[in-house]
């Protein structure tokens, strides 16, 4: 059964939050062309699946992904296949599935509309690779892939930092920062559609404006967004460890700006921190923490470490979990090195086994548990600002997040509550428990 006539568009987002962003573009710019959206593959003309290539597990997930919706091609649909994975394996991709009709990169996403409508023996668009010198805006976004109340707004593409781990700048470019006054726009126009939190995401958000040369670049893009719009919180990801942070550690005491700090350390082995092609060490890093909560006390700390990385000895292992368990992260995430063959890192000689690396991370989150436990539990009879996200079907029951969670990463906020609440809502809320890594409680007023 030919579908191409219909018009209907179904997209699948992986990965992390500006793929995200970058699925709302090509959704936008597909609706804006006439395609209709939906959520059933069955019904598509045109299936797309916008795919991440950060760690082996990524792109296993992608080709996962791209196997299962082929089989949508018998009623006539188009498969496209785009995001990082085509970025930086087009050739392999379209020599090795053929069930891929065709392939867009992430330097243009404009190229998707010719995808859609190209010829079937059109599989590869290159324009759609290329990186430019600047930011490439693409208008502002009518569809949504998040939870009702809050949304994600890229300040920044690409990494200019090189870490000896990371495919960031091979398949993404060098830093790209995007003008403030479009930044302040967008977020005007996603208040307007009833966009409660705005959640900041770049690969380097700390050096936002660096590339503009704009001194103190986040600070004065936070201050844009506070005077030219009123838009109830602003969450920043992704700030790098570095005591260039405490040039702007004032906005985050400033009303709207959540005092909520993702700072990924990767690790503080000095001798792993310099194979990495990172800087700091144990002594620095464990000052920036602690600045932080001396300067914000109500500060939220985040952060992301890597272990089985090459060379890791029992020794490095064990200083990490010594700082961990010392420093007392509120969110922690720990990946296993994933040698990626583009990189550094995967020439590098003692390779740490498969297995040590996995018992190594399970150590870390059992400790992780505890530690993050006993800090919700410090919240129990607190009240709270509240972001109600959805509702639990026949049950008066929501899930929502308060300042401490940012979506997808962390835990959530359980509210139960007799009256109706409308998704998107902010609400005040007092917190009657605490698990491993969730709050529950119950509605103040609204």
């Amino acid at each position: 059964m030919k579908r191409d006539s219909d018009k209907v568009i179904y997209l699948r987002s992986l990965g992390c939050n500006k793929n995200t962003v970058d699925s709302e573009v090509i959704l936008t710019l597909l609706k804006k062309k006439g395609y209709r959206l939906t959520q059933t593959p069955e019904e598509a003309s045109r299936i797309i699946v916008n795919t991440c290539a950060f760690i082996d597990d990524a792109k296993e997930e992608a080709i996962d992904n791209i196997l299962e919706l082929s089989v949508y091609k018998k009623n006539g649909a188009k498969l496209i296949v785009s995001g990082c994975l085509p970025q930086l394996y087009h050739r392999e991709i379209l020599n090795e599935l053929p069930e891929v009709d065709a392939v867009v990169g992430i330097g243009n996403l404009e190229s998707i509309l010719d995808a859609v409508n190209a010829p079937d023996t059109k599989r590869d668009f290159p324009e759609s690779r290329e990186i430019g010198c600047g930011y490439r805006e693409y208008g502002m976004r009518e569809e949504l892939l998040t939870l009702p109340g809050y949304a994600y707004v890229k300040i920044s593409e690409g990494c200019s930092m090189e870490c000896s781990f990371c495919l960031i700048p091979k398949i993404k470019g060098k830093m790209r920062s995007r003008l403030p006054n479009n930044i302040v726009e967008e977020v005007r126009a996603l208040q307007q559609k009833g966009i409660q939190e705005v959640i900041l995401t770049s690969q380097d958000t700390l050096y936002y404006g660096r590339d503009l040369g704009i001194p103190y670049g986040l600070k004065s893009l936070i201050e844009e967004l506070l005077k030219g719009t009123n838009i109830r919180f602003i969450r920043t990801l992704y700030l790098r460890p570095s005591y260039e942070l405490f040039e702007y550690i004032n906005i985050f005491k400033r009303s709207g700006v959540l005092p909520y700090f993702d700072i990924p350390i990767q690790h503080v082995s000095k001798n792993i921190l310099l194979s990495m092609r990172r800087v700091g060490d144990y002594i620095s890093l464990k000052e920036i923490i602690t600045k932080i909560r001396h300067y914000v006390p109500e500060a939220i700390i985040r952060t992301t470490v890597i272990v089985g990385f090459p060379g890791e000895t029992e020794e490095d292992f064990n200083l990490l979990l010594h700082f961990i368990e010392e420093v007392q992260f509120n969110h922690l995430g720990v990946f296993t090195f994933s040698p990626q063959r583009e990189t550094e890192a995967y020439a590098l000689k003692e390779r740490v086994p498969k297995r040590i690396a996995e018992e190594r991370k399970n150590t870390i989150f059992e400790i992780q548990r505890e530690i993050s436990r006993r800090h919700l539990r410090k919240e129990v009879d607190q009240v709270f600002d509240v972001l109600i996200e959805e509702r639990f079907k026949n049950d008066p029951l929501y899930l929502g997040r308060s300042y401490h969670f940012a979506p997808e990463v962390d835990g959530v906020f359980l509210l139960r509550s007799e009256k109706e609440i409308k998704p998107g809502s902010i609400v005040r809320a007092k917190v009657t428990s605490a698990d491993d890594y969730d709050l529950h409680g119950v509605l103040v007023n609204y």
